[in-house]
């Protein structure tokens, strides 16, 4: 017996409510899912918590610091107080506004490196990678040299010749951004030519190859997508390699020791011998600013790991408990 669908029931009506019906809570997302990936991590939460802490420190920097990083106004070398929150050194300069007015030169120097090395990094690995032969070649034995020749002795011997701008901070981090740069970039170029080698052999790439489309295109619209967690990783591994290089050539006496950086508190602090006459306080809050900030950005490259590896996901229970899973059994689907 055939149901009575009447005049209403035409077919139109019937695929109505399934087109302009609610859709499921499970298929509208008010944010992407790759936010949501990273946000599900606790230790991502913690890293972009602390980094975002650390550089309001440094942009409002004025309104927090009581006093001027340069001005002699307290006591030589007093412990902290509630009038010098983490003391001051033994000019009587204020520990605490060095160190959030310093944040702001090894941020920028940290973080304009990162951008740099990665960039420089994209460009000559992919071009590597994509077009092969002789070039490939070129590019590959210039990675080569700059792998092979430590760094650290490499900094320094280019930092040397190379003239810091005096008081200008402007002109003084953007010469440490290029010393940074120059010596950094051969680390992500080789991961980045590798990961291209690989995805230019993959069948949606030579298929669109074969097509006759532009490189642009291929490069631009096929490769780098398939790439942006690499990209992610490179940045923020290389801004953290950046804060320190920065603080180590700093404490070395290398960079520019007229401006107020962590490293150049460092720098003070070993000069005046605090640490045998007991000022901790000159050299300890320097040190935890620059292992909190290292530490925060470890934290948010973890939280991208999350997002480019299924395996790093939380994974949702029968009993509707969540459990952090690094590894899952052999043949076990991961959800997506």
């Amino acid at each position: 017996m055939q149901p009575n669908l009447g005049t209403s029931s035409s077919p139109e009506s019937l695929v109505a409510p399934l087109v302009t019906g609610a859709l499921p809570s499970s298929t509208r997302r008010r944010s992407p899912q790759w936010l949501h990936l990273f946000f599900s991590s606790p230790l991502s939460v913690v890293g972009i918590s602390l980094f975002a802490l650390i550089l309001l420190a440094a942009l409002f920097a004025p309104l927090l610091a009581r006093y001027q990083p340069l001005d002699m106004i307290g006591p030589l070398g007093s412990s902290p107080s509630g009038t010098h929150w983490l003391g001051t050194n033994d000019t009587g300069q204020d520990i605490f506004s060095q160190v959030v007015y310093g944040a702001r030169y090894s941020l920028v120097v940290g973080i304009g490196a990162g951008s740099a090395i990665t960039v420089l990094a994209t460009v000559l690995g992919m071009t590597a990678g994509f077009v092969g032969r002789w070039l490939d070649d070129l590019l590959s034995m210039f990675m080569n040299i700059f792998l092979v020749v430590p760094q650290l002795p490499l900094l320094v011997v280019i930092a040397a010749y190379v003239p810091f701008k005096g008081n200008d901070p402007a002109g003084a981090a953007l010469t440490m951004i290029i010393v940074i740069t120059i010596t950094g970039w051969a680390w992500g170029g080789r991961v980045i030519r590798s990961q291209t080698l690989t995805l230019r052999n993959r069948d949606f790439v030579q298929a669109v190859i074969v097509s006759g489309e532009s490189r642009r295109r291929i490069i631009f619209q096929e490769i780098m997508p398939n790439m942006i967690s690499l990209l992610a990783n490179t940045i923020i591994l290389s801004s953290m390699g950046s804060i320190l290089t920065e603080a180590a050539l700093d404490y070395l006496g290398i960079g520019s020791i007229n401006q107020v950086t962590w490293g150049t508190m460092l720098n003070k602090a070993q000069g005046s011998s605090t640490l045998f006459s007991g000022e901790w306080w000159c050299f300890v809050f320097p040190g935890l600013a620059i292992a909190l900030t290292a530490m925060s950005m470890i934290l948010m490259n973890y939280g991208v790991d999350v997002i480019s590896n299924p395996r790093l996901r939380a994974v949702k229970q029968r009993d509707g408990h969540r459990v952090w899973r690094r590894l899952h059994p052999r043949g076990s689907r991961v959800p997506a």
